[in-house]
């Protein structure tokens, strides 16, 4: 039977993840780069807010992360609108709330 792993999947659990650009130590510096100019600016009221920069977030929109998310809304919402037993309803929205919110290997 085929393995449906990650890639990255650690024999012991979990992901094993890797830095291969180099990308962490960039953003750290980047990150104590901007609270220190805040430090030294005076302006502690929001340093908790600091943002991180967008080279360390996935490559995919908000939209496309939603669109995602509500796939299989309109397979089981649709049944559950129809569905008669409250029971039966409660079922299949619960199942379009996980379905939507599994990550599969192929979503990595």
């Amino acid at each position: 039977m085929p393995s449906c792993r990650h890639p990255l999947a650690n024999p012991k659990g979990g992901i094993s993840l890797k830095d291969e650009g180099g990308i962490v130590p960039g953003a750290v510096k980047d990150i104590v780069a901007k609270i220190t100019n805040k430090i030294i600016k005076g302006d502690f009221s929001d340093i908790l807010k600091t943002p991180a920069p967008a080279y360390v977030h996935i490559e995919r929109t908000y939209v496309e992360g939603a669109a995602a998310d509500l796939i299989w809304s309109s397979k089981y919402l649709t049944r559950a609108a129809e569905a008669v037993d409250p029971i039966e309803r409660l079922k299949l929205v619960t199942t379009s709330y996980l379905a939507g919110n599994h990550i599969s290997p192929s979503d990595c």
